[in-house]
């Protein structure tokens, strides 16, 4: 095991810098994706809802006009400044069932308007942009590098 040399060809070395690029996009992405999930953290109140009750309505499909699709919204009441307050979630194609507990974010002084419901993987979205872009960056680099790992005489 040891190492050669190798001269990189054009095309190596502008896909590693491009590879490169898009790494450390991905791992700043992840910086400010997490900075954001931090902020929430740290202004927004975090309480357990329930959904009470489900709204439908119909979309026509973008692609063929003729074709409908219903889509379902969680009506999700949960205790903001010592009173029941229910807001409307998300439209979804799958219906909530009544009775789910869901964990909320609010604006205190605004419950209605800036309550969300929040995804559970929430929080595995910077990980995984992280891991995404060092994996970019360790390939690009490695393949920048003048010498070649080698295994053989």
């Amino acid at each position: 095991m040891n190492f050669k040399p190798h001269q990189n060809t054009f095309d190596e070395k502008l896909s590693a810098s491009i590879g490169l690029a898009i790494g450390l996009l991905f791992i700043g992405g992840g910086f400010w994706v997490r900075n954001i999930i931090a902020h929430e953290g740290a202004t927004l109140n975090e309480t357990r809802g329930t959904v009470v009750d489900s709204i439908s309505r119909r979309d026509r499909s973008s692609t063929n006009n003729n074709e409908q699709k219903e889509t379902y919204a969680p009506v999700i009441e949960f205790l903001a400044n010592g009173k029941h307050t229910r807001f409307t979630g998300n439209y979804e194609s799958y219906r909530s069932s009544k009775g789910q507990m869901v964990v909320i974010r609010y604006n205190p002084k605004q419950p209605i308007s800036t309550a969300r419901v929040v995804n559970p993987l929430e929080g595995l979205v910077p990980w995984g942009m992280f891991g995404m872009g060092g994996l970019a960056v360790v390939f690009s680099v490695g393949t920048l590098l003048p010498i070649r790992w080698s295994s053989g005489g």
